[in-house]
């Protein structure tokens, strides 16, 4: 396991690259940013000593979904390969259910930013079908009032 420490804005890995490895912080806190550096930069978690991140990294080699960056001077986290997470399955189950638990609680956090968008969206276009609706009924009043009017004139 590699202990390594960074100091604030510095970056951990960046969105993108590809890593075998998670990180469990020490000490410090690190934000967790999709689009780093851009217009479009959007914090997803600021996270701190105990938790983990790059996870997917460990499991499964694949892109990074996002750019990590430490937050404080002296920040410092454990680097942990397969080897050491394999260590963690076999000789610390504890530490396991700590990780799953983490993992568990993003995905509730996550499914639940999912639920209130799709709700926003279902909101938004009940308002569009109602505002149509009663323009449609405006429309069809005035109209109505206009025949009425023109013909009793």
């Amino acid at each position: 396991m590699n202990h390594k420490s960074y100091n604030s804005g510095e970056v951990i890995f960046r969105e993108g690259s590809f890593g075998e490895t998670m990180y469990e912080i020490t000490s410090g806190s690190v934000a967790i940013i999709a689009r780093y550096g851009t217009p479009d930069e959007q914090r997803l978690a600021t996270l701190g000593v105990g938790e983990i991140f790059g996870e997917m990294g460990l499991v499964e080699y694949y892109e990074r979904s996002a750019t990590a960056v430490a937050l404080e001077d002296g920040t410092s986290v454990d680097e942990i390969g397969s080897d050491e997470f394999i260590a963690y399955l076999q000789h610390q189950p504890d530490r396991v259910l700590s990780i799953m638990g983490q993992l568990s609680a993003r995905v509730k956090a996550t499914k639940a930013r999912y639920d209130e968008a799709c709700r926003t969206v279902y909101d938004a276009i009940e308002v569009e079908k109602a505002g149509a609706k009663r323009e449609r009924d405006l429309r069809t009043r005035l109209s109505d009032m206009i025949r009425a009017f023109t013909h009793s004139a």
